[in-house]
């Protein structure tokens, strides 16, 4: 039985699918599984999975019928709970190809568990690691979009989430998103703070004015910042409206206010030096790659090996 599995969600990526993961599987041994739920593609994807399934026994996929009432946090919900390994990464995209350092993240989660009398989530970019168990305990819910930043409040609500800061572990290789795609995730956005009980008029209040942390936020100039302000003062009403038949879920007490989770993130992210002080503990870095230390010891100067 698989040590790790890598819970991934697919949908209408067959252009990306294939190399995505080919980029994750040749970097990692046996002791990984990969499960990959589609949600009901029509493009191609189940197809090109299913091939990857038959090359490599460590693949599992799980295809389900399109549903209009599962949405996106469902599916990373239920690949999840296919997994058989004791941890689970997550937030892995299959529109992504990977820098050859999943293991040395592996390596990384492990020493920080020697100061940390908890179970927690390490949440980098583009990559996460908790134990199967704190998700089952704390799933992710049935959103359309922001269904990590719901999972996110809870789990700093429970004191289990530590963020480390790193240079980036992974490229594109899908689509750019169009205009309208960015406004479609926005919209998505706030019916999901709807839907999770996050504060309208502090909503209001964040679109007319907030700190830049730029989490989950674009960098603008001067003119797009009053663009974006005008465009949320409008469309949070109509988002909260139109979210008023669809399920509600609740947050923890004092996470209600549209602000603070980014306020808490730009607390919570440190670099690998600043977590092993604050819990008392010393990564190996003897047990990294090269490229491992390169990307995740930012406040370190290089070594003559690399």
């Amino acid at each position: 039985m698989p040590r790790y599995s890598v819970a991934v969600c697919s949908y209408n990526m067959a252009e990306t699918v294939r190399p995505s993961l080919r980029s994750m599987l040749e970097q990692v041994g046996d002791d990984f599984e990969f499960v990959v739920v589609d949600g009901g593609s029509t493009d191609g994807t189940v197809e090109r999975l299913r091939e990857l399934e038959a090359e490599d026994d460590r693949v599992r996929v799980v295809a389900l019928d399109p549903d209009p009432d599962r949405r996106l946090g469902a599916d990373r919900q239920r690949s999840i709970e296919e997994c058989d390994g004791e941890y689970v990464l997550t937030q892995l995209d299959v529109d992504d190809v990977y820098e050859p350092v999943v293991e040395d993240f592996v390596s990384i989660y492990h020493d920080l568990e020697a100061g940390v009398d908890r179970e927690f989530l390490l949440s980098g970019t583009g990559i996460n690691m908790a134990p199967k168990s704190l998700y089952l305990e704390l799933p992710y819910r049935n959103l359309a979009s922001s269904e990590d930043r719901d999972l996110w409040r809870r789990l700093f609500a429970a004191d289990a989430m530590l963020w480390l800061e790193h240079a980036q572990i992974r490229e594109q290789i899908g689509y750019e998103k169009s205009l309208s795609d960015r406004l479609r995730r926005d919209w998505s956005g706030k019916v999901a703070d709807a839907q999770v009980g996050i504060d309208f008029l502090s909503c209001l209040r964040w679109s007319v004015s907030h700190p830049r942390y730029y989490i989950l936020e674009e960098r603008r100039g001067p003119l797009g910042r009053v663009a974006k302000s005008l465009y949320d003062l409008v469309t949070y009403p109509l988002a909260y409206y139109a979210a008023r038949e669809l399920p509600r879920f609740e947050t923890p007490p004092g996470l209600e206010r549209r602000g603070t989770l980014e306020r808490l993130v730009a607390e919570a992210r440190k670099s690998l030096s600043e977590l092993e002080a604050e819990y008392e503990v010393s990564v190996d870095r003897e047990a990294l790659s090269a490229r491992g230390r390169q990307l995740f010891c930012l406040d370190e100067p290089p070594r003559a090996d690399g």
